[in-house]
């Protein structure tokens, strides 16, 4: 029976027995919890132990919790006080505001993530178990073909196990060929967000999502939301959220996921403007060099042109005339020729890669995983034989470019997500050996025709390996095995001094 004189009150009012029962209750608690059809329903719901296992004095604060309320989960705050031998419960519904604050917090932590995290991966994993706790959903995904062309990356996941997302790319792509309707592109195409009701149910049903099935089938969920991830206009990327059943996406949480998206957007942005800084600071020193050229070993080339002129002239003189000037002018050639070669050994010297200079091989190749890795989620698997430290710097700056030449092609072509760089010492020769796991069917034409187009770079890269009287093979393995690369080559040790150029 209602308490008549506190039905206007704001917050609900109930009396509960020692077994749990609400015995009396005001219009609003009836109305929080969703019952009108009998106080015996709710035994248990607002027992004296759930109401006590805070360790709080009764009355003394607002305490939260949990219950199952209309077949929805509710958060309540309450506080309570025995009365008449009961407990008198004051009681209000917070779960929509507690969780506009968990949404609040969950942007504020993921803008200081990307503002310090320079692990892209490690920033989306974060972003996406973030929205995974504040909305309590089943699973999220964070897709981007910014580094890749029109190849999407899985760089953040929660709700998932991460297991799962082994060659997620290449089994989307079989999916589709078999048929099956890829929302998610749709938002990609329409930059616009899609929601889609009961979509686990068509997904399971259906045959042509097989191949995703083992990955879309735990946790179980319902509804489905995928909302673009652009940048300066341009649409990178997807944000998928995956509702448990009962969820729906109303406008305050679409409002939060298109946030989360926005922050995913500026984390995607600023990893690729940390590498513009890289390229542009390249470029600045090239232009450093080039003014360095001109400005010292051009002058003295175009000095020695003049006096080469003057020599041609006074070597048509009678025979025996100018000897001493002639002499003179040889000599100034001799030392300008001396200056040139000083400052172009200099000159190239500076010119070599930074990513050789200083660290080798073995550590060049580690940054390019590790560079890698950061832009796309791509793993790598690295095996580098500690015999390359001694290697020589010109054919270490080739292998380097070749290794790196094929990881490009692995990205940007196929649906690889392992990469596997080997560069052993044996015999006295060095092979270097870059695989891949992207041959997946559905996408080995297209894989192998990207290659057969990219003429150039496998033309350069067999180049490099020639110089050095090396052999050099492509093969493109079917069946799920991906592409391999390998260089085979003399093995010759840096015979130069610490500093010599």
């Amino acid at each position: 029976m209602p308490f008549s004189e506190w039905d206007d009150w704001p917050v609900g009012l109930a009396h509960v027995d020692d077994d749990g029962r609400i015995l009396k209750a005001n219009t609003t608690a009836m109305d929080i919890l969703g019952q009108d059809d009998g106080l015996e329903t709710f035994q248990g719901l607002l027992s004296r132990g759930t109401l006590s296992n805070d360790g709080s004095a009764p009355g003394t604060a607002w305490s939260t919790a949990w219950i199952e309320a209309g077949g929805n989960p509710v958060e309540l705050a309450y506080r309570h006080r025995p009365s008449e031998g009961k407990f008198a419960v004051a009681f209000y519904d917070v779960t929509a505001r507690r969780q506009r604050e968990r949404r609040a917090a969950a942007v504020a932590r993921t803008a200081a993530r990307v503002a310090s995290e320079r692990s892209l991966p490690a920033t989306l994993n974060a972003l996406a178990h973030e929205i995974l706790q504040a909305d309590g959903l089943a699973g999220v995904q964070v897709l981007t073909n910014e580094h890749s062309g029109d190849k999407l990356h899985m760089l953040g996941m929660a709700g998932f196990p991460a297991s799962r997302s082994s060659s997620f790319f290449s089994l989307l792509m079989e999916c589709q060929r078999l048929g099956a309707d890829l929302r998610m592109l749709d938002s990609l195409e329409s930059a616009a967000p899609v929601v889609i009701p009961h979509r686990y149910a068509a997904v399971m049903s259906n045959p042509a999502w097989k191949p995703l099935h083992e990955f879309h089938r735990y946790p179980e969920w319902d509804a489905f939301a995928s909302l673009p991830i652009k940048v300066r206009d341009n649409t990178i990327g997807v944000l998928n959220v995956f509702l448990k059943p009962g969820q729906e996406v109303d406008g305050e949480a679409m409002e939060f996921l298109a946030s989360m998206a926005e922050q995913a957007a500026l984390a995607i942005d600023y990893a690729s403007l940390l590498e513009e800084e890289r390229s542009a600071a390249h470029r600045e020193e090239r232009q450093r060099l080039a003014r360095d050229l001109h400005d010292s070993v051009v002058q003295q080339i175009f000095s020695m042109g003049m006096l080469s002129q003057t020599l041609s002239i006074l070597a048509a003189a009678p025979h025996g005339q100018d000897n001493q000037r002639i002499q003179t002018i040889a000599a100034e050639l001799e030392g300008i020729t001396g200056s040139v070669l000083k400052d172009l050994r200099g000159l190239v010297a500076q010119l070599r890669p930074s990513a050789i200079e200083g660290v080798g091989l073995r550590g060049a190749l580690s940054r390019l995983a590790a560079a890698t890795h950061r832009q796309t989620g791509v793993r790598f698997d690295l095996h580098l034989d500690a015999a390359l430290g001694r290697l020589d710097d010109e054919l270490g700056e080739d292998l380097y470019y070749v290794a790196a030449e094929a990881v490009h092609n692995a990205v940007k072509h196929s649906p690889a997500d392992l990469i596997s760089i080997s560069c052993s010492v044996e015999d006295g020769r060095i092979l270097l050996v870059v695989r891949d796991n992207g041959g997946a069917s559905s996408v080995e034409e297209s894989a192998l025709s990207a290659a057969e187009q990219d003429e150039h770079g496998l033309s350069f890269m067999r180049q490099r390996i020639e110089r050095w009287h090396g052999k050099f093979t492509v093969s493109l393995k079917f069946g799920g095995a991906g592409t391999v690369v390998r260089a085979d080559v003399p093995y010759l040790v840096n015979t130069r001094l610490p500093g010599e150029n």
